[in-house]
């Protein structure tokens, strides 16, 4: 391709400014894999807000609002939704997120005052968006002439949105330049809109991490402390988020004291969700003082490398979050996803895992579900590693060419 055809900038978008582990990894993994292939072209990264997690190994985002100024972008340019389960959320939901507990309760009764219509319009207005969702535009909805691209995102939430909200979602998806996503669920959603625009399978795009940052280069990374909890001993690593954890307490201390029995794993107890909804922190804690076995929690100040190495180390990933089991994923540790119905998650693992972890189980299956993890071979897991990067780059290339980025 010319290179003289390429677009001058590529902006990621994305919730990159809240600490949720896998919406800090999106845009380092997306600029990465640009700068690698495309030397010609400037990456931004935007959120709703200005956010500066760099403490955390994090990326810096520029708001929503300077994406939109009329100097911000130039004809041919591209935006790209960089990943993530954002697909049919509204401005409220996202601006809770950014939000403390007070803040969150000054939504609550604002929501009781005005309604849920007439709150989402000032949280738009508050970060002064044009589309009617805060992930999901189409070129319409920015000063210029350019190209709009879905990278890996989910969508498996969908189905429960009102008809007149997916009807507005679609007509926007169908008018992307590039659309891929990360389930056969989230596919089988938004069907009705191939006959505007292909829906592409790819693996979630963080699949690369180990690729990008691999073990050796992590050491580097993680406090001599953590270094020291890691090196101690073989472990299960546990997360969940604070909701699944309240109703399942007293279930997850028993599973995690078999696993312990069974299998002679300790815990180690990881918050990857860190914002007001998810609370993995707080879960978490609660456990730590009620369990019999050996068990520590890592701190709630780890960085993103830090989450990343105490995954990569361990011996089994049990948890609700999805790149946690992504993480297992990239670096080939067993693991297996924690669900009591379908969910994103669940949609993930059936369509990208080996057999034996391709759904969520429940705690009760626990027991059993370990040993099956625990026996599949290394050889296997590498195998499905390599294909699932393999499947990232490909999806890379297809979005470059749809977008006419020039790619090398």
């Amino acid at each position: 391709m010319d290179s003289m055809t390429a677009p001058r900038k590529a902006a990621l978008l994305g919730a990159f400014d809240r600490f949720n582990y896998g919406d800090l990894l999106f845009p380092i993994v997306v600029s990465n894999e640009i700068y690698r292939h495309s030397e010609s072209t400037e990456v931004a990264i935007h959120a709703l807000i200005e956010s500066d997690f760099s403490r955390y190994g994090a990326l810096k985002t520029d708001s929503l609002k300077s994406l939109l100024r009329k100097d911000a972008l130039h004809p041919g340019d591209v935006v790209i939704f960089a990943g993530g389960g954002t697909i049919g959320v509204d401005w409220t939901y996202m601006h809770a997120n950014l939000l403390g507990r007070n803040g969150n309760l000054v939504l609550y009764y604002l929501r009781c005052l005005v309604g849920d219509v007439v709150l989402d319009r000032m949280s738009r207005y508050y970060f002064g968006a044009r589309s009617p969702f805060p992930w999901v535009a189409g070129p319409e909805d920015f000063a210029v002439p350019l190209k709009v691209a879905y990278n890996a995102v989910g969508g498996s939430e969908f189905a429960s949105l009102s008809t007149s909200v997916q009807a507005r979602t679609l007509e926007r998806l169908g008018k992307a330049s590039y659309l891929s996503v990360r389930d056969a669920e989230t596919k089988r959603l938004f069907a009705p809109v191939e006959h505007k625009v292909a829906v592409d399978l790819a693996p979630d795009s963080a699949i690369l991490m180990s690729e990008q940052f691999p073990v050796y280069w992590l050491k580097e990374q993680v406090s001599t402390q953590l270094s020291a909890e890691i090196n101690e001993g073989p472990y299960v690593c546990f997360q969940a988020n604070v909701a699944y954890a309240q109703q399942h307490e007293d279930r997850i201390i028993a599973a995690l004291e078999v696993i312990y029995e069974q299998h002679g794993l300790r815990a180690l107890l990881l918050p990857i969700g860190r914002y007001v909804g998810l609370d993995d922190q707080i879960a978490l804690s609660k456990i730590l003082l009620k369990l019999r076995t050996p068990a520590a929690i890592i701190s709630s100040e780890a960085s993103i490398w830090e989450i990343m190495m105490v995954i990569a180390r361990a011996s089994l990933f049990l948890g609700t979050s999805l790149h946690g089991n992504v993480t297992s994923q990239s670096f080939a540790v067993p693991h297996l996803g924690l669900s009591d119905r379908p969910c994103k998650l669940d949609y993930y693992l059936g369509t990208w895992d080996i057999p034996e972890q391709s759904r969520c189980v429940r705690l009760e299956e626990v027991s059993i579900q370990v040993g099956i993890s625990l026996a599949i071979t290394d050889a296997v897991r590498q195998k499905k590693r390599a294909e699932l990067i393999t499947l990232a780059h490909q999806n890379f290339t297809k979005m470059a060419r749809a977008c006419e980025i020039d790619w090398r």
